[in-house]
């Protein structure tokens, strides 16, 4: 029959599996005009799953590397700031010393080394500082704090000894118990003289020995004296003129010179015996004149440079000192009589500074930012680098010498230690600079910002296209909605259509 034609077509136009799905649709789009994307899984996305993924999996990636360049930076900003800092402070305190003489006070010591035991702390500060639990000059032990506190590290805890006493054991080794810097001074003949340093590596040795005029024979010994590295016979063969000198050059323990210059003056004339002897009535009694103006000037430089350099020298052994690689001291009951070098075996306890990672790679390297595929950056540092090692050595030295006013020596043992400290401060030579940490860092810093620009621009054109495939736009959705609304009306109307339908009313 037509009407069973007519009502098949009708119906199925209308069937209910149709309004099922299309309200589904219709849902669905509903859902992405709220939340702008176009499916809830990757499946849904059909022969578009795999770009998602793909696009999803690099921005994972690029996520990652720029949350590493952002610590890593916040980490280099504030390391650059410490460095800088301590630079700061050692080229003030290098300036002190140039710039400021010795005044005398009743503490035995100057203002610029009041000033320096204040920049001794913060130094420890700056190379103690911590973000989120990480030690940031602690190498690759980023857990363990790096330095030890200002008191422990000069003056020694649980019966380990700090700086005060290894400077103090390494100026008696090399002042020798008679105060002449180990030297054997003595006269062969009432006319000559005899002297010669000691082959061990404490005390003076013997650069050069001259003297002027035709009076004062100066000849080295040959064979050496046993036990010695150099010797030397002074000779008065005929009265010296006044203003004829004895010039005794001595190297020091630190790399550094000291001179003892004699001049010859006229019998009865006053002077410093340190520095001139008196022209006697014979041979004899001006070779024994001259004899106890070199033992003056000698122990007048033991006193002064020799000290100085005694304490450069201990400074910087106790501070290359580390867990794995105590500093080295001078062995032995009685450093006056020392003769062994230094070691850190069989000797007193000392306290070990520096506690960090102390392997012997690049600083830089104990903490590694990967910041693309092929590329990492180091953005490490120890506190036991050598930079800070040398500042922390003559911020430590100032604060442990003193100088007191009533001892004739203060001035010039002053001058002496205020002319190393200015110097080391310097970091002249190969010494590394704190400069050459800030630039590594800055270097740091730059790879960092160029990585995280580049991945900047990258994630953006990922995101766009990402966007394209995974999210949807409200007039394209509204479009879609407007389109189904109009369906899902004229299906409604056709069923209602249907449902009025009879034979009464179909004839």
């Amino acid at each position: 029959m037509t009407i069973t034609a007519y009502g098949s077509g009708a119906y199925r136009s209308a069937k209910p599996d149709s309004f099922v799905s299309s309200r589904t649709q219709f849902d669905d789009l509903q859902r992405q005009l709220a939340t702008k994307e176009r499916s809830t899984s990757y499946g849904d996305l059909g022969i578009d799953r795999r770009v998602s993924l793909d696009l999803n999996a690099k921005l994972s990636s690029l996520d990652g590397w720029l949350a590493g360049i952002g610590l890593a930076d916040v980490n280099l900003k504030l390391m650059s700031g410490a460095v800088e800092n301590f630079a700061k402070m050692a080229t003030e305190s290098r300036n002190d010393m140039r710039s400021n003489t010795y005044l005398a006070s009743s503490t035995g010591q100057t203002a610029p080394q009041v000033l320096a035991q204040e920049k001794f702390k913060q130094t420890l500060d700056l190379l103690n500082s911590n973000v989120n639990g990480r030690y940031l000059f602690s190498g690759r032990t980023s857990d363990t704090q790096p330095a030890l506190g200002y008191d422990e590290i000069i003056n020694g805890s649980a019966g380990k000894d700090g700086l005060r006493q290894v400077i103090e054991e390494r100026r008696k080794a090399d002042l020798g118990s008679d105060g002449l810097g180990r030297l054997q001074l003595g006269m062969e003949t009432p006319e000559t003289i005899v002297m010669s340093d000691a082959d061990h590596g404490y005390g003076f040795k013997f650069d050069s020995v001259s003297a002027t005029g035709t009076g004062i024979a100066v000849t080295p010994q040959t064979p050496l004296p046993a036990g010695t590295k150099a010797a030397f016979s002074v000779a008065v063969a005929d009265q010296p003129a006044p203003g004829d000198k004895v010039s005794i050059t001595l190297d020091l323990p630190d790399g550094t010179q000291a001179q003892v210059t004699l001049t010859a003056r006229a019998p009865g004339t006053t002077g410093s015996d340190a520095d001139s002897f008196e022209i006697g009535a014979d041979l004899a009694t001006t070779a024994a004149n001259l004899r106890n103006a070199i033992g003056k000037g000698i122990e007048s430089a033991a006193q002064t440079s020799l000290s100085a350099a005694s304490s450069q020298v201990a400074a910087a052994a106790f501070f290359a000192g580390s867990t794995g690689n105590p500093p080295v001291r001078v062995p032995g009951a009685d450093p006056y009589t020392a003769t062994a070098d230094p070691t850190n075996v069989g000797v007193r306890d000392t306290v070990i500074w520096y506690r960090g990672d102390d392997a012997a790679d690049s600083a830089r390297g104990t903490a590694i930012v990967q910041v693309d595929q092929g590329q990492v950056v180091g953005t490490g540092a120890r506190a036991n680098e050598e930079a800070f090692r040398v500042g922390l050595a003559q911020f430590g030295i100032m604060a442990v010498e003193s100088f007191p006013a009533d001892d004739p020596a203060s001035q010039a043992r002053y001058d002496a230690m205020a002319e190393r400290v200015a110097d080391r401060l310097g970091f002249g030579g190969t010494t590394q600079k704190p400069a050459e940490i800030i630039t590594e860092l800055g270097s740091a810093q730059t790879a960092l910002a160029g990585a995280k620009g580049r991945h900047q621009s990258t994630k953006d054109y990922l995101t766009t296209t990402l966007s394209g495939v995974q999210n949807v736009t409200t007039e394209e959705v509204a479009t879609q909605i407007l389109a189904l609304q109009t369906q899902l009306q004229a299906s409604y109307q056709v069923t209602s259509m249907l449902s009025k339908l009879s034979l009464t009313n179909y004839l």
